[in-house]
């Protein structure tokens, strides 16, 4: 039987680190690689930070919405916000690699299997990320 999780969050990057500490919370009970678990971590504090600083401005009395979803090795994780979103098939990702903002979609991209966004049945802004973790290696 699968697990499923629900956070409501104020939109305050004092509170990132919660999602990533239950995500670690519900990944010591399995038997699974732990690099897949932290860049999985990695992406959900991207999502995360960009519903709070693009979605809700920052807004402290706006919420995002954090659903963690576990069944077996398969994590699904939605990330809710009250802003208008963007147009994700027209995203591009920039040029300078060395900048110091803007690479949050390339991580989430390059650390999960699925990334996908959309409007949420409520009208919210919606994030789906979700990963397969992996047995650990045998020198793990």
């Amino acid at each position: 039987m699968g697990s499923k999780i629900k956070l409501v969050l104020p939109s305050d990057m004092n509170f990132l680190g919660i999602p990533d500490v239950v995500l670690m919370e519900l990944g010591s009970e399995l038997d699974c690689c732990q690099r897949g678990l932290e860049e999985l971590g990695a992406s959900v504090i991207e999502a995360c930070t960009n519903a709070m600083e693009h979605g809700n401005q920052l807004d402290e009395d706006r919420t995002i919405e954090v659903n963690l979803e576990l069944e077996d090795r398969l994590v699904t994780v939605t990330v809710l916000d009250d802003g208008p979103g963007f147009d994700f098939d027209a995203w591009e990702p920039s040029n300078e690699l060395m900048r110091v903002r803007g690479r949050g979609i390339m991580i989430m991209r390059e650390f999960t299997d699925s990334l996908t966004y959309g409007r949420h049945e409520d009208g919210r802004f919606q994030l789906t990320l979700i990963k397969k973790l992996v047995p650990p290696p045998e020198d793990e």
